[in-house]
C-alpha cells in the first residue's frame, strides 16, 4: 500500500455512500470488479468505500459450486434476500440496511503476500471502534459460525457470545479488495436467512453465533454509547472505521 494525496491515483480516498440510494446487488458487485481492476491499473485511487446495502445473500463461488445452490437462492428469496455471487471468497453472508459494508481497494505489485496483515490491519480497526463504544469485541473465530474465518470480530457480553464482523478477500495480479460486513442491527432477520440457507448447502451452522451490535447493547452489555441500526448511526460508525483504516493504511508501503 502506498500513501499520497487525495485524488492522486497512488493515494488514499474515502468514498461514502452509507446515505446514498444502494445499488442493485448484482450492480454492486459488478462495480466492485470494475473498481478493482481501475485501481489495479492506476486508473483510480485506492479507496475505503462505505455502503449500506440492501438485503442480500451474497454467495462465494464455493457456495456455487455445492449440489444444494439452486435450493439455497430460493431459500434466500423465500426471505427476502437477493442471492448473488460475490467476488470475495468465503462462505454466504447475509445483509441489509443494518450492515455497515466496509471495502478497501487497493494495489500492489504481489497483493498475495500482504493478504494475512490486511485481514489484521482491518479486523483490529473494527474491535477497536467497537470497543470505543464500550463494548468487548474480540477477533477470532467462533465454533460453527457463519463464513469462519480467524479474523471474524465477535462481541462477548453477559447475554452471550455472537459473530458481528467478518471480512473476505480478493485478490488480482496487481490489487486487492478487503471487504467487511460490520453488523450493527436486524440479526433476527439475517439469522433465519442464514440458517435456511446454510441447511440447503448442507452447511454446518450455530445459529446464536448469528449477532448484532445492537443485540449486545439491548441486553444489559453495560455498554455506553453503542449504536442500533438507522442511516445516522451507520454513517458515525462508518466515518470512525473509515478515520481509524485511512491512518492505518497511511502508514504502511506495500509492494
Amino acid at each position: 500500500m502506498s500513501a499520497g494525496e487525495p485524488g492522486d491515483p497512488g493515494g488514499w480516498v474515502l468514498e461514502d455512500r452509507t446515505t446514498a440510494e444502494p445499488l442493485a446487488p448484482e450492480d454492486d458487485a459488478a462495480h466492485r470488479l470494475a473498481l478493482l481492476d481501475d485501481v489495479g491499473r492506476g486508473r483510480a485511487p485506492q479507496v475505503v468505500r462505505l455502503l449500506r446495502p440492501v438485503a442480500t445473500a451474497a454467495f462465494s463461488r464455493r457456495d456455487a459450486l455445492l449440489p444444494g445452490f439452486a435450493a439455497a437462492q430460493e431459500a434466500a428469496r423465500g426471505h427476502g434476500f437477493a442471492p448473488v455471487v460475490r467476488p470475495v471468497g468465503g462462505r454466504m453472508a447475509p445483509y441489509h440496511r443494518g450492515v455497515l459494508v466496509v471495502d478497501v481497494v487497493g494495489r500492489s505489485d504481489d497483493p498475495v503476500a500482504g493478504t494475512t496483515a490486511r485481514f489484521e490491519l482491518v479486523a483490529d480497526a473494527v474491535v477497536a471502534v467497537l470497543g470505543d463504544l464500550g463494548l468487548d469485541a474480540r477477533r477470532g473465530e467462533l465454533p460453527r459460525e457463519y463464513c469462519p474465518g480467524e479474523h471474524s470480530v465477535h462481541v462477548v457480553s453477559p447475554s452471550g457470545t455472537s459473530k458481528v464482523a467478518g471480512t473476505a478477500q480478493r485478490q488480482t495480479r496487481r490489487a486487492h479488495l478487503v471487504s467487511t460486513l460490520l453488523v450493527l442491527d436486524g440479526s433476527d432477520a439475517l439469522r433465519a436467512v442464514t440458517t435456511d440457507v446454510y441447511r440447503a448447502l448442507g452447511l454446518d451452522l450455530d445459529p446464536s453465533t448469528v449477532g448484532s451490535v445492537a443485540d449486545h447493547v439491548a441486553r444489559g452489555s453495560g455498554a455506553t454509547g453503542a449504536p442500533a441500526g438507522g442511516a445516522a448511526v451507520v454513517q458515525e460508525v462508518g466515518r470512525a472505521l473509515a478515520d481509524r483504516l485511512l491512518e492505518a493504511l497511511a502508514g504502511r508501503v506495500e509492494r
